[in-house]
């Protein structure tokens, strides 16, 4: 004892040089003075991690320190820092995180220590424990499900149930407030998300909006970021609506800012998808509706959009919105015009509104309406397909006297795959008149081989539906009954979104 007294007071300098070896400073753990014990946790803390080897010995007598009330609250939190960093050396992050929580802000400091990778990693073990038990809870509400999983999950989160969950969630918080303070609303809206906090979703998109409101570009960006990982990172089906939901409340609001801005015509399109996202026809059609009614460049996009919702390919959610988009008809009693009557719109009288509008924005709405479901896309893509194709009849002329010359059967595999590169050629250009020369030709397929050759007309006619029947008629058989092939060149014949061209 006289040997160590004899010792302390050098020791007051003794961060000014190297320690190499920590065996003195954990001898003092077993005094009985709080003052040695102090001055020896104090220590042990600056030297921890190059000598976490030696310390981890004594880790029992740490964590009995760390959890004795007896002693001061100072002495205590040191003692869980040290042990907390040897748990860290030793890449046992849970028991780290536990411990450091037990050891104050002053030992574990989330917002300004940013370049430590103690820090960092038990930050990164706080996030994926919070995020666990928020889902928990949330699966709990929703329902028990069955006992072999929960024991699963139990014994995965047997580590965690030591942690404090209060200081877990302020950890956490802490984080959200350093995304805040970063301009980093991604990674805010990425945990909540993981977490399925409807409130934090709300919060981190209030504070971006209210933070810089004068930079909408960040805002938007947020708000996409926000829109694409409801459908990538969420599961759960009735968060994603409520998230998908609280995302269309901030579109809305910049869709509202005055017209003609870049920001306004952004919104717009991330409305019209989130709106698609949540099936409500209304809210598009209304948009459409007043891009139409804007400018020519907000009617060009009115129009963009009604290309981009048949290109989705839901044609039952195109047609209620093009249901809902108000229409020009002929009154019986003036010979002029009336508009359909309809909801209100943004709280104005759609009536009032059609009175207003000239010819030409009637005109937009019929081309709207022609692009929805008029079959206008059909029609740009056949007439596309047509005038840049580059198939080489030759080149199928040759394959066909080069099988005659085999001599190859009715049967015959080559036939069939003949007849089925002609169609991977002149898929959907409709040109098909190779097979009108060489009709005969075709028809040498039999059985199951007239399947796949008929529906190879199907192919090259994909989106012809107006006319589907006429053009297959020379191939199908005269009698009444169904032909094999029949059904799937008629579905192929209608392959294309939008009604057909």
């Amino acid at each position: 004892m006289a040997a160590i007294m004899a010792t302390s007071v050098p020791l007051s300098h003794a961060s000014a040089t190297p320690v190499a070896t920590a065996s003195g400073l954990l001898a003092m753990l077993k005094e009985t003075d709080p003052i040695l014990r102090s001055y020896a946790l104090t220590n042990l803390l600056k030297v921890v991690d190059t000598l976490w080897h030696e310390v981890a010995e004594s880790l029992p007598d740490l964590e009995e320190i760390a959890e004795d009330l007896d002693l001061d609250l100072p002495t205590r939190q040191t003692a869980a820092a040290v042990a907390s960093r040897v748990f860290f050396h030793l890449e046992e992050p849970v028991q780290a995180l536990r411990l450091a929580l037990e050891g104050g802000e002053e030992n574990f400091d989330v917002v300004n220590d940013r370049k430590s990778a103690y820090v960092e990693c038990l930050v990164a073990a706080a996030i994926e424990a919070y995020i666990k038990k928020k889902r928990a809870l949330a699966d709990g509400v929703v329902g028990d499900g069955d006992e072999e999983k929960k024991k699963m999950d139990d014994d995965d989160d047997e580590e965690e149930e030591g942690l404090d969950a209060e200081k877990l969630q302020k950890v956490v918080h802490l984080m959200f407030e350093r995304c805040y303070a970063d301009s980093e609303y991604g990674h805010a809206l990425g945990v909540a998300f993981e977490a399925r906090e409807t409130d934090k979703v709300r919060e981190i998109l209030d504070q971006c909006a209210s933070s810089h409101a004068d930079n909408a570009t960040l805002v938007q960006e947020t708000l996409r970021y926000a829109l694409d990982a409801s459908m990538t990172l969420v599961t759960s089906k009735s968060f994603r609506s409520d998230a998908l939901g609280i995302v269309a409340g901030h579109l809305q609001k910049m869709f509202d800012a005055p017209t003609g801005t870049a920001a306004h015509r952004s919104a717009a399109v991330l409305l019209c998808r989130c709106h698609q996202l949540l099936a409500q026809a209304k809210p598009v059609s209304d948009i459409v509706s007043s891009l139409l009614d804007g400018s020519e460049d907000d009617a060009l996009l009115g129009l963009q959009l009604c290309f981009d919702l048949v290109d989705s390919g839901d044609q039952n959610y195109v047609n209620a919105v093009a249901d809902k988009l108000p229409k020009k008809v002929a009154s019986s009693s003036l010979g002029g015009v009336e508009s359909v009557p309809t909801s209100s719109e943004n709280g104005v009288d759609q009536n009032t509104t059609a009175s207003s509008r000239t010819d030409e924005v009637w005109v937009r709405f019929d081309n709207a309406l022609r692009v929805l479901t008029g079959g206008f896309t059909s029609e740009l893509a056949l007439s596309f397909l047509y005038k840049n194709s580059d198939s080489d009849r030759l080149i199928m002329e040759n394959l066909k006297k080069s099988l005659e010359e085999r001599g190859s059967g009715r049967n015959s595999v080559l036939h069939n795959n003949a007849v089925a590169s002609h169609s991977y050629l002149n898929a959907g250009t409709t040109n098909d008149s190779f097979l009108r020369d060489h009709l005969d030709w075709m028809k040498k397929a039999s059985n199951w081989a007239k399947f796949s050759a008929t529906a190879s007309m199907g192919v090259i006619h994909a989106g012809h539906t107006t006319e589907a029947m006429t053009l297959l008629e020379p191939y199908l058989p005269p009698s009444s009954d169904s032909e094999g092939g029949e059904a799937p060149a008629v579905t192929s014949a209608g392959g294309y979104a939008g009604g057909g061209s």
